[in-house]
């Protein structure tokens, strides 16, 4: 009886060898982590749920002080936001031969691509809890993501529309007095091509080179625009098979992240026999979710550049 299925053995590492594997789980991990930068509070506790208090603004004081009178203390009004971590992870197992015939490099590979897995799956987590955002907005008089024409594209009117619902809620900036706008690179593409108001600002042309956040390829319309292409295309959503692309719009406390266990790499066995077979992995407990509603809007647009226009 076989010890275990879906083992990478020698066929299945043959195209590892032209693979770069010189760099460690970590750092593989750390190259694909996007969403990470824009997580507003963490909470990194061993619980079943992670609870985020979220505080209203206080009313503003328009009324003058009188001179012999204290002034009445306004009570704070919270409300709490749950957020219940999820087990995720992944295993690759190698074999002794495979490592023997790759000359040690099957599993650096095994190592890499792991990390790199990590990696994107965390990414991919966070863009998913901004994309259940009730916050949708369609460009034009579009009223449905099933409406969406080819020509619906992002442009800059769409795009100063999710500034102003940001802007109109007094939500403060996430990133150097700026909010941050995640898109595909095909939303990117249409965008750059818009001839509505404002202009494009490459990342080259910025004073502060310091100030660019990872994935950033430009602002334009009081948003840095940062590109991630984990971002949900929803296949023939729109009007004629059109497809349908999510821009996430976020300002400060959109989004947290509750963590039972860190994710990172685990390395298990061997343990049949002969010690010949090796898992490498990686596991976490952890979940995102929306802090603030406000904070948060999703742009919803075709593309001229995808694949069904």
């Amino acid at each position: 009886m076989a010890f275990t299925t879906n083992l990478t053995n020698t066929t299945a590492v043959d195209n590892s060898i032209v693979l770069e594997f010189d760099k460690q789980f970590l750092i593989a991990s750390a190259q694909e982590a996007v969403m990470d930068q824009f997580v507003t509070y963490k909470k990194d506790i061993d619980a079943k749920s992670v609870g985020f208090q979220k505080y209203s603004q206080l009313a503003l004081s328009t009324t003058p002080l009188v001179e012999d009178d204290d002034v009445t203390s306004e009570a704070l009004v919270d409300s709490e936001i749950l957020i219940q971590p999820l087990e995720y992870g992944k295993v690759v197992t190698t074999t002794k031969l495979a490592n023997l015939q790759t000359g040690g490099k099957a599993d650096l590979a095994a190592a890499r691509l792991v990390g790199i897995n990590q990696g994107r799956t965390l990414d991919k987590l966070a863009i998913l809890a901004g994309e259940a955002s009730t916050n949708e907005l369609f460009p034009g008089s579009v009223a449905s993501e099933a409406a969406l024409a080819a020509t619906d594209v992002m442009t800059t009117a769409f795009l100063n529309t999710l500034y102003n619902k940001l802007a109109r809620n007094s939500i403060q900036p996430l990133s150097d007095g700026m909010y941050v706008a995640i898109m595909h690179d095909d939303t990117i593409a249409d965008l750059r091509n818009s001839t509505g108001n404002g202009s494009w600002q490459d990342i080259k042309k910025y004073t502060d080179p310091s100030e660019i956040l990872k994935n950033e390829v430009g602002q334009i319309g009081g948003f840095k625009i940062v590109r991630d292409n984990h971002i949900t295309i929803n296949t023939d959503a729109g009007a004629s098979t059109v497809d349908s692309y999510h821009t996430l719009c976020m300002g400060f406390n959109a989004l947290g992240k509750a963590v039972s266990k860190v994710p990172g790499a685990v390395a298990t066995g061997p343990f049949d026999k002969l010690a010949r077979f090796v898992n490498l992995g990686w596991y976490g407990v952890v979940k995102y979710g929306i802090i603030d509603q406000d904070a948060l809007y999703m742009g919803t647009t075709a593309s001229s550049v995808g694949v069904n226009v």
